[in-house]
């Protein structure tokens, strides 16, 4: 299946921002415009669905209340749009994770569970991970793209 597996920070960009966040962020026109060409060909991994929540958790905790449930919309949404391509991490998918995470420790780096389960969700699907964080993603040995910002 070829495509794009959207890290959780470039699934980010597409989230909705406060004003002082708009302000800070850098334009996701570009980004956006990329998203709606190549609409059929995203995907996404429950590991970034479980991180948007632990934001939206945080936010909660937090007293943010209107942002947590200004996510949590948003997020509810992106699941009813991508429930046919959330990619689970199934028992192969957790294997491959660990092999990535030793190859990059072996290479120096200190990679997190994350970043690795989406580029061995990635890595398993024949998919391109598309990240704002390309670090992250260079000792694994999968395919990355950044998300376009211009």
């Amino acid at each position: 299946m070829p495509g794009y597996l959207l890290d959780t920070n470039a699934l980010s960009i597409l989230a909705p921002r406060s004003a002082s966040q708009r302000a800070a962020a850098a334009d996701g026109t570009a980004f956006h415009t990329w998203v709606r060409a190549h609409d059929q060909q995203l995907f996404l991994s429950t590991i970034t669905l479980a991180e948007v929540q632990a934001g939206v958790s945080r936010l909660e905790r937090k007293g943010a209340a209107k942002r947590a449930a200004d996510l949590a919309r948003w997020l509810g949404a992106i699941l009813d749009l991508y429930e046919s391509r959330t990619l689970p991490l199934a028992s192969s998918t957790a294997l491959e994770t660990g092999r990535m995470l030793d190859r990059a420790i072996g290479a120096g780096a200190a990679p997190d569970f994350e970043d690795a389960a989406i580029a061995a969700t990635a890595a398993l699907h024949g998919l391109t991970v598309v990240t704002a964080n390309e670090r992250h993603f260079k000792y694994f040995g999968v395919a990355f793209i950044a998300p376009p910002v211009r």
